[in-house]
């Protein structure tokens, strides 16, 4: 079968959308307004973090591990972004960061010698940023350290590199040092839109890199779309999505834009600067691109991620989201987020701070956390559900404990709005409505005390605009808020 019309897309898609029973989900609290709806990739969240001594993540690494590095410079301030980044950085700056990320990796050397390397991702920021020398420096020392040779190491690209005289050498490299997977940032497919977003690259921009990625042999490319932007129609969705697949894109993540209050876009909204789409709007956006693209033949990885390969989206998702407490992620710079021996932690999110702990020599932990049983149990059944589901029977012989006594409250709350399924196969997964509101089903799993610590710490912020915390913390569980005890302590002190 053919692409869909605008018209067919947009039919399916506003029959589907009756489907997702709004008014009942706020009545229960199992859907976030999109001004707090933000999916859970970590937990416990930063909120709820304090110190960890850094000496902790080396007991217990797992034999086969996954990297993650952060490149934080970038030539504009993107205006939804809101990791750890520097904008236009002054000359010797990226020399000097590289050094302090050798320095950081030296910290492991010992610990993490001879553990096979599942993926290697390099984030930011803006990787592709670095300059050719830059690019080789940077592999050089990994190469030193880490095995690469047979992992997915994934990097990714802006689409502005299109605009630079030594691209393919840049990509040469990449390829030559063993990247096999490379991440667009592409969000959107509207000239107008780019511009608001500040995103520093137009459509003509994507069109070039995929070429010339496609000429140099790199086949294995994901696009990330945002839908909710401002002044994105149902129209532009559309156009968006099929202009890249005119131009053959295979993978893509699609996610809806997210807010916090320290990105600039939390503010156009608030200010109502530019129109947004509404909850209703945002669910039509979703099913018009899972027609869409059900019907060419891709499938569902993770939740907001798909694919039409027949291999997994990416190893390094299903790491992340179905390998459970088995996946140890290292992170190496500025801002990275971590989970290695049973502890989920921040590096140094401020890049001064960074440099001046990684150049002594020390790991530059910021903020950590040590799971306990509880934490480890609440954590496998959030990210699980974001990906192929939780298996009763590994549950019940990893834990001990059987899934649906230990969580069931939850799951019949859960159950009851349709948010949640369990096969005959005894494998609990997310509906189509839990999948759109996956950030409030994940919230029904967070443990009251970790909901308490996250309030606390959001209590004490008095500037939401420029606090560290505020700007780093990934979760919703601050704005979802306390649990009804800790609610009464605040009215109290208040």
């Amino acid at each position: 079968m053919g692409v869909p019309s605008y018209c067919e897309a947009l039919e399916f898609a506003i029959d589907r959308s009756y489907d997702i029973n709004l008014d009942m989900l706020r009545a229960r609290k199992l859907h976030l307004d999109i001004y707090n709806d933000y999916p859970v990739g970590t937990y416990p969240p930063l909120k709820a973090m304090g110190t960890l001594n850094p000496e902790r993540l080396l007991s217990e690494i797992a034999s086969s591990i996954d990297l993650y590095f952060h490149i934080p410079f970038c030539n504009q301030y993107c205006t939804f972004c809101h990791f750890a980044k520097e904008i236009n950085p002054r000359p010797g700056r990226v020399e000097r960061y590289l050094a302090a990320l050798d320095k950081e990796m030296s910290w492991s050397d010992a610990p993490l010698a001879g553990r096979s390397i599942e993926t290697a991702f390099f984030g930011g920021g803006t990787s592709s940023m670095l300059t050719n020398p830059q690019l080789k420096t940077l592999f050089d020392m990994i190469k030193q350290r880490f095995d690469l040779s047979k992992s997915e190491v994934s990097f990714e690209l802006h689409p502005s590199l299109a605009r630079q005289v030594d691209a393919a050498d840049r990509i040469s490299t990449l390829l030559s040092n063993g990247v096999n997977r490379f991440v667009l940032g592409v969000q959107s497919f509207d000239q107008n839109i780019l511009r608001i977003l500040n995103r520093g690259h137009g459509v003509h921009e994507v069109r070039q890199l995929v070429k010339l990625l496609n000429k140099m042999g790199a086949r294995n490319l994901s696009l990330d779309l945002i839908y909710g932007l401002p002044r994105q129609t149902l129209r532009s969705w559309y156009d968006t999505l099929i202009g890249l697949l005119d131009i053959g894109a295979e993978t893509f993540n699609i996610f809806p834009l997210l807010f916090k209050s320290t990105d600039p876009i939390a503010r156009h909204l608030s200010r109502g600067q530019y129109q947004f789409a509404g909850a209703k709007e945002r669910i039509i956006m979703h099913f018009m691109a899972e027609h869409i693209l059900t019907r060419l033949g891709y499938r569902h990885g993770p939740i907001f991620y798909w694919t039409k390969r027949s291999q997994p989206h990416a190893v390094q998702q299903t790491r992340k989201y179905d390998s459970w407490n088995d996946n140890n992620l290292i992170p190496f710079g500025v801002g990275g987020v971590g989970y290695v021996s049973q502890c989920q932690f921040y590096n140094e999110v401020d890049l001064d701070r960074y440099l001046l702990r990684a150049e002594r020599g020390e790991k530059p932990v910021w903020k950590g956390i040590v799971l306990s049983q509880d934490d480890l149990m609440r954590r496998t059944v959030m990210l699980a559900l974001r990906s192929s589901g939780v298996s009763l029977f590994r549950f019940e012989k990893e834990f001990g404990v059987s899934l649906e006594e230990y969580f069931r409250r939850e799951l019949k709350k859960l159950r009851e709005a349709g948010l949640i399924n369990i096969s005959n196969e005894g494998v609990l997964t997310l509906t189509t409505a839990g999948i759109i509101n996956s950030s409030a089903v994940s919230l029904q799993f967070f443990s009251n005390h970790v909901l308490d610590r996250a309030a606390r710490t959001d209590s004490r912020i008095s500037d939401k605009r420029s606090d560290l915390i505020e700007r780093h913390d990934y979760s919703p569980a601050a704005r979802y808020g306390a649990t009804a005890e800790m609610q009464a302590v605040f009215s109290q002190g208040r």
